[in-house]
């Protein structure tokens, strides 16, 4: 089982293509500025089978690959690399991608075997905390200490180039009558829009 705040199966701003995310629940950084506080704590979100994640991702057409965020997809490294490897069974093209308020170098020096295993499942990983002092609207990253690594060569010719590309590249889904925003958003991006769903008497975004 995985606890996780929410999956998503069309997204196209967190990695290349159409891909399936996973948003993780729970994270020990509490990063200032972090877009996505409700999924800090442990307890809030709710558990899900490896399995149920699979069907739901295998069976998308098109669909290029996962992207893991959260939260913290290392605090929960052997569910993430199982559900990794469980989809790759049946789509062995899928491609992998996780973000980490972890450096590279730390995952590697812990030698960790659960998330040296998810570490060896993925294409891409973009490392490092949010530091909102530092915000820059980069591909894929919030802030300017955040790096993309190609852990694989399957991407990087086509996007190592694109690395330094200043653009807010964001998505929105709804559901339950909740909006859910997708993507790296500006800086201040939550504080703005809630005063503007409060004036419109709307829910809070997630």
């Amino acid at each position: 089982m995985l606890r996780i705040a929410r999956f998503s199966t069309s997204c196209t701003v967190l990695g290349p293509g159409k891909r399936g995310v996973v948003w993780f629940q729970g994270c020990e950084r509490k990063c200032p500025g972090c877009t996505a506080p409700e999924t800090w704590s442990k307890d809030a979100g709710s558990e899900i089978s490896i399995h149920h994640l699979v069907r739901a991702f295998v069976e998308i057409p098109r669909l290029e690959g996962l992207t893991f965020s959260g939260g913290e997809p290392f605090l929960q490294a052997k569910g993430a690399a199982r559900l990794a490897e469980e989809c790759r069974k049946i789509r062995p093209k899928f491609s992998f991608m996780a973000f980490t308020g972890f450096t590279l170098e730390e995952l590697l020096k812990e030698e960790n075997p659960d998330r040296l295993r998810l570490l060896a499942n993925l294409d891409i990983l973009i490392d490092g905390p949010y530091r909102q002092e530092e915000h820059q609207n980069l591909l894929w990253r919030g802030s300017k200490n955040q790096r993309v690594w190609f852990l694989t060569p399957r991407y990087e010719r086509e996007w190592k180039p694109r690395l330094h590309e200043t653009a807010i590249r964001m998505e929105m889904e709804m559901n339950d009558q909740t909006i859910h925003f997708m993507g790296i958003p500006p800086k201040n991006f939550r504080d703005n829009f809630r005063e503007i769903t409060r004036n419109l008497g709307l829910e809070e975004l997630k």
